[in-house]
Parts: C-alpha cells; sequence; structure tokens
C-alpha cells in the first residue's frame, strides 16, 4: 500500500514476501491500512539498526508504538481486527494452528536461499502432510470454510499463507484431493480485504532481484 499518510501503520520490511508476508495479511485481514518502507541497501539497514531491537526486521510503527517480532506483530494486527476469538477454546485452537501453518510455511520460506525453486517438489511430501491435516481440521469444523467457528480468525490468515505458496508453485489442482481445503481457499480468498490483499497487496515470488536485496542489505 502506498500513502503519504504519517497517521497510517509503517511497515519496515524488504520488497518481498518473507517474513513480512504474514505482516501484510494479517494487517489487510484486520482491516488496518498502512504503509511501507522499503528495505534496499546496506546503508539503510545500518542507518535503522539502533531502531531495531533485536536487529532485525520486519518493525511496524503503529499508534507510536515500534512492534518487532513478526508473530507478536501478526498477533497484535489480530487482536485489533478480533481474529483470535471470543472465549476458550477456541482462542487456544486459532493459536495452535496459526503456529501450525507456520510450521506448513517453513517450507517456502527458503526458496531462493537455501532451495532453489527447480527444486521445490522436493517439499511435496512436507505439502501433502500439512494439507492433510488443515483439511481434517475444516472438516471437523463442520466444512463451513473456516478452520475456527463461521468467520475468518488468525487461524485461517496463517493457512492462507502457505495455501497461497501452494496454489503459486504447484497450481490449485494440487488441492484437488483436499475438497475441505479447496472450499476453503475458494471462501477466504473471495472475501473483500482478502481479495484486495491478493490482488493488490501480496509481494511477487521470491526472485534473483529480492534474494539479492537480501543478502547485501543483511550481508549473508
Amino acid at each position: 500500500m502506498a500513502s503519504s499518510s504519517s497517521s497510517k501503520p509503517d511497515l519496515l520490511y524488504f520488497d518481498g514476501r518473507g517474513r513480512g508476508e504474514i505482516v501484510r495479511l494479517a494487517l489487510t485481514a484486520a482491516g488496518i491500512d498502512f504503509t511501507e518502507t522499503l528495505l534496499q541497501s546496506r546503508e539503510q539497514f545500518l542507518a535503522l539498526k539502533d531502531e531495531l531491537l533485536f536487529g532485525q526486521v520486519p518493525m511496524l510503527t503503529i499508534e507510536g508504538q515500534k512492534l518487532f517480532q513478526t508473530n507478536a506483530i501478526v498477533r497484535h494486527a489480530a487482536r485489533k481486527g478480533k481474529l483470535l476469538g471470543e472465549k476458550e477454546p477456541e482462542i487456544t485452537q486459532i493459536d495452535i494452528l496459526y503456529e501450525g501453518s507456520r510450521d506448513f510455511m517453513q517450507g517456502f520460506s527458503g526458496i531462493g536461499f537455501v532451495l532453489d525453486e527447480s527444486k521445490v517438489a522436493d517439499i511435496k511430501p512436507s505439502v501433502a502432510k500439512y494439507l492433510t491435516i488443515f483439511n481434517r481440521v475444516l472438516k471437523d469444523n463442520g466444512s463451513t470454510g473456516y478452520h475456527v467457528g463461521s468467520h475468518i480468525t488468525l487461524a485461517d490468515v496463517g493457512v492462507l499463507e502457505p495455501v497461497l505458496a501452494v496454489v503459486d508453485y504447484f497450481g490449485e489442482e494440487e488441492l484437488k484431493d483436499y475438497p475441505d481445503i479447496e472450499k476453503f481457499f475458494k471462501t477466504v480468498s473471495s472475501l473483500e480485504r482478502i481479495s484486495k490483499y491478493i490482488k493488490e497487496i501480496r509481494k511477487r515470488k521470491n526472485d534473483s532481484t529480492y534474494v539479492t536485496t537480501v543478502r547485501q542489505v543483511l550481508q549473508f
């Protein structure tokens, strides 16, 4: 999102997916409009480093507060957007499923860094494992198209990120053996905020430009 309004939350991250993508998705799902400051050089990063509590990005500046650590930022957005559930046991179930979605996403996160895109088929066994798990969770929830209850929660936001990656790298046909995942994908991606995220906000797949920039800025 691009805006000159200083009153909007601002996300500091690279011009790519990485750890910033789940933050973008959570903010959008929560209905929080935001701007972005893109890290593009080592000099820019070093000039900002004293602001970064752990010397890492993403950083979200919101309502005068600087937030760090990806999942803390995501949960902050989810609280504001009422995506964490209303009472137990659904609050804990949402949290469990969100954490599981992070394990699901891990295989895709290294593409371009530790895994060449030409070898992405190597992670198919892991993809099948998590699609099976989340398909079962969706079925156990009554095949509503959501993982917990009957409306979008942080669990759905978390699972959507790797499901989108599955579709990116393997095609939507990869979901055909998982009918409740298919329904989930169609249900959630058609929501107004999520549709906007997919069409307007979501970054491109990891490419050489993104990978090179990250390596140069962070020097690894």
